[in-house]
């Protein structure tokens, strides 16, 4: 059994226990806020017993029919408990305004102290446990995981909320009365807000949305590998506790098809050593081609050469079947910036000339012999 599986079933055996005592004690006190709680728990074991199948499905390796894995299992099953804890917020509240509209007194004489036990004991347990998910969803980016930890976490307020009810109808008498129904009520509340949050977040992994920031800090690792010179796209996905990103980049089109390969490798291993749980496939495609099929590089250096002109920091973009080209070029520093400006002008006309789509060029003129 696997840590993350090992955590999903002591999750689920202590919900379980936990749940039986809530509902055992709720009813035999009559508090509704105490039953609420209990329901609360007991769904909450239900949807513990589905992580647990859920986390264990989703390591299993691609097979025919599942060919990115059984990841998303995670996200199927954490879109489950959102419904659940909606469905039975709206059964609270429904019955928490029936007593609320009807009186209904509570009392709890001869079981207030087990039901003030139950609920702290729930309190110190839900405080542990949820920290432990809180760890092991973190460590394995496992979003069941994370819907528990999250369950958990919020149930330590409603768990609060349900003692303070409890304290108020023991000692307040019949003042306080509607204290248990209206515990009741922040309990579904609670559990409205974390199942709307976790809804969200399992939908928009269902329905393939771009993991947040994942599509920028993968274009900025792989502009930093050598040999690449664009990147023309980086599309990502999730799918339970991996990534898979499809990255199409485009090299000097010179190379050999050796080199093109373990440029693409190299892609590689750059983005996983960032994200471990990260699929990548990456398309290689040859750089925008001089008229003659020359790489625009070499035409431009070759172009700067003939006018006399001392280039570098050259660096040239393909975006869209157009091309963006920056270079620094060096003239004596007597001459007179409108000279140097008109052989700059000549250059850039020469090489739009030479090289397919040029969309922009960018040039700076710079003193021959400062400081770059």
């Amino acid at each position: 059994m696997s840590e993350k599986e090992h955590v999903a079933r002591a999750s689920a055996i202590v919900g379980g226990t936990l749940a039986f005592f809530k509902l055992g004690i709720g009813i035999l006190s009559g508090s509704l806020g105490l039953v609420s709680e209990g329901i609360h728990s007991s769904l909450d074991f239900v949807v513990t017993l589905a992580t647990w199948f859920s986390v264990k499905t989703a390591d299993e390796p691609a097979d025919r029919e599942h060919h990115y894995g059984h990841g998303k299992i995670e996200n199927l099953t954490a879109f489950a408990q959102s419904m659940l804890l909606l469905a039975t917020a709206v059964w609270i509240v429904i019955n928490a305004y029936h007593h609320l509209s009807h009186h209904d007194p509570l009392v709890l004489d001869g079981g207030w102290l087990a039901a003030i036990g139950v609920v702290a004991v729930s309190i110190v347990v839900d405080l542990t446990r949820s920290r432990a998910l809180a760890k092991a969803a973190k460590k394995f980016n496992s979003q069941a995981l994370e819907g528990d930890a999250l369950h958990f976490g919020t149930e330590l307020l409603s768990s609060g909320a349900v003692l303070v009810g409890l304290l108020f109808v023991k000692f307040g008498g019949d003042r306080f009365s509607a204290a248990d129904p209206i515990a009741a009520i922040f309990v579904a509340a609670i559990m409205t807000l974390t199942g709307l949050r976790l809804a969200r977040r399992s939908a928009d992994v269902l329905v393939d949305r771009a993991p947040e920031g994942v599509e920028q800090q993968v274009h900025n690792l792989i502009e930093g590998v050598a040999g690449v010179r664009e990147v023309a796209r980086v599309r990502a996905r999730q799918s339970g506790a991996r990534t898979f990103v499809d990255a199409t980049i485009t090299v000097n089109p010179s190379i050999g098809l050796q080199a093109g390969h373990e440029i693409s490798d190299n892609v590689e291993t750059r983005v996983t050593e960032k994200f471990p749980n990260c699929e990548i496939l990456v398309h290689v495609e040859p750089a925008a081609m001089h008229k003659d099929g020359e790489d625009p590089a070499t035409v431009v250096h070759k172009t700067a050469d003939e006018m006399g002109i001392q280039i570098h920091a050259l660096r040239i973009r393909e975006l869209h079947g157009h091309v963006y080209i920056h270079f620094h070029a060096e003239f004596p520093p007597e001459m007179t910036l409108a000279a140097a400006h008109k052989q700059v002008t000549d250059l850039e006309d020469a090489i739009r000339g030479k090289i397919r789509g040029v969309a922009d060029i960018v040039s700076h003129i710079e003193p021959a012999g400062g400081v770059t």
